[in-house]
């Protein structure tokens, strides 16, 4: 089988068909995908064994290789019929969208499937949409959005308050209601609003509606959808779907719109006259007046009230929150490696595998760790540098690099703090108290040669040595570890000085003998 997806949204397609209960239509929507694409992968798969657990852990070509499909590597756009002409033909009652399909077909046999054809046509009428009573399903979808008002701060040391955006997240069910303050929308703000809300929930509901603002949603045309993929990350952590809602469609998104302005009018209007100075007193203003205000029974359902709704049939309908919270990542994708196997990430520079040199992988950052990725597959990992410099793994370099690499004083000096205190005395000698620097720094590289003849530990011990007998050579030493003289039962370093004994005589017995040849 052949297709013309692209690796990132046939993970998600097979992953949507496996671990969720979304119809292809849903499906499609959620990834941008057309239907029939989708129908016939949904077909091939059926006689796939596959193991979705896995589904992370294989590279892209592994992903093409398991499920049996070749990857389509060319796109041809089909011919559309001249819609005028179909809908005057349309003017005749006794004529359908089927049988001018086939006609137009006849002519054009490379031409739109009929469904396209009924879909585009319904494009070009463009019908005044009637309005439709939406039907939720308990825990199906949490609709999300920010409020058009803003709460200003006062923050210390600043003349003008500083304006704190409103989040706003709506079951669809009971409407129970969440929302926080944050100070942008920009998409850390608005995954850790989400993260906030399922906490708020206890549980993640199966889709989320979020209106086409930049953090969720890059571009939406009519027939394309494309998600943010930092978003996507937090949705498949969730194990959520996401299903934004069609621009300028304010009704597919009811919910949170009537939701943004119960809050406005309840929530915001009741701290009209308060004064806050951090976005934390803000937050707990707000989280506690959500009690009462989700407490208030409905107008329509007298003693129904969100609360209520969600404790008795919501709540249990959610899917239980992850062992461990999302942690938010920051994304560059297809950045290219240098020659010199380096990936730059604010300021700083990380090494990864020299095979993957003028390729590109997709970095992730969080605070305290950067990854790297190539073909879904991690390549590489860094404690995260928040100044300039270069992070560098050893087994990342070439050989001849590497050995390069170790021969520099810096290397040469650590390696000798690890190995022990008798090299390393040895080692500053050679790099910092000779004159001869040239000279000196080939001796200390020369001690690596030997230690990878002889074993870090034994050069440890000849160093040892060569001290007791103050030397430094590095042919005594090359001696030392040949001949084994500090092996040798019985055998002691010479003293260095003479031990005291009768026969030796002092400066007072010549001061003597002076004075008795002037008498």
């Amino acid at each position: 089988m052949r297709v013309r997806i692209e690796p990132r949204l046939l993970r998600e397609a097979v992953r949507l068909h496996y671990g969720t209960r979304l119809s292809t239509r849903e499906i499609a929507h959620s990834t941008g995908l057309s239907r029939n694409s989708l129908k016939r992968l949904c077909r091939h798969l059926e006689n796939v064994a596959l193991d979705v657990g896995q589904l992370a852990e294989w590279s892209d070509e592994q992903l093409y290789e398991r499920l049996g499909i070749k990857p389509f590597n060319g796109f041809r756009l089909k011919a559309c019929p001249d819609w005028n002409w179909v809908h005057s033909e349309m003017r005749n009652p006794c004529v359908t969208l089927e049988l001018l399909w086939r006609e137009w077909r006849a002519t054009e046999p490379d031409g739109i499937a009929y469904s396209q054809f009924t879909a585009s046509y319904r494009s070009f009428l463009q019908q005044q949409p009637l309005a439709m009573r939406q039907l939720h399903l308990p825990g199906d979808k949490l609709f999300l959005d920010f409020s058009g008002k803003t709460m200003p701060i006062y923050l210390e040391g600043q003349s003008e308050p500083r304006l704190a955006q409103i989040f706003v997240g709506v079951l669809g069910y009971s409407s129970y209601t969440f929302a926080c303050a944050v100070w942008s929308q920009r998409i850390e703000d608005w995954m850790h609003c989400h993260v906030q809300a399922f906490n708020f929930f206890a549980g993640v509901p199966r889709l989320l509606i979020p209106d086409n603002l930049k953090a969720a949603v890059i571009k939406h045309g009519k027939d394309e959808v494309q998600l943010n993929l930092i978003y996507q990350q937090l949705a498949q952590h969730y194990q959520a779907v996401i299903l934004p809602a069609r621009p300028r469609k304010p009704k597919d998104k009811g919910k949170v719109e009537a939701g943004v302005k119960l809050v406005q009018r309840w929530l915001l209007a009741a701290l009209r006259h308060r004064r806050f100075f951090s976005l934390a007193e803000l937050n707990q203003a707000i989280l506690e007046l959500l009690p009462a205000f989700n407490q208030r029974p409905f107008k329509r359902q007298p003693g129904c009230s969100r609360h209520s709704l969600f404790v008795e049939v919501e709540q249990p309908a959610l899917q239980p929150l992850p062992i461990h919270a999302y942690e938010h990542a920051d994304w560059r994708f297809k950045v290219r490696v240098r020659s010199d196997y380096l990936v730059e990430y604010d300021n700083h520079h990380y090494s990864v595998p020299n095979r993957l040199v003028q390729q590109q992988v997709d970095v992730r950052a969080t605070g305290e760790v950067v990854e790297v990725f190539h073909n879904h597959l991690r390549v590489s990992s860094h404690p995260r540098q928040y100044v300039s410099g270069i992070s560098m793994q050893p087994e990342h370099r070439p050989p001849n690099h590497q050995y390069y690499a170790d021969s520099e004083p810096a290397a040469l000096l650590a390696w000798g703090e690890r190995v022990g205190p008798a090299l390393l005395r040895h080692l500053q000698y050679h790099l910092t108290e000779r004159t001869d620097v040239a000279n000196g720094h080939k001796a200390a590289s020369a001690l690596r040669k030997e230690a990878r003849l002889h074993g870090d530990a034994r050069l440890e011990e000849a160093c040892a040595y060569a001290l007791t007998i103050k030397t430094f050579a590095l042919k005594s030493l090359q001696s030392i570890l040949r001949e084994q003289p500090d092996k040798r039962p019985g055998l002691k370093a010479l003293p260095s000085s003479t031990p005291a004994h009768e026969n030796l005589r002092g400066a007072h017995y010549f001061a003597d003998e002076k004075e008795r040849s002037t008498c």
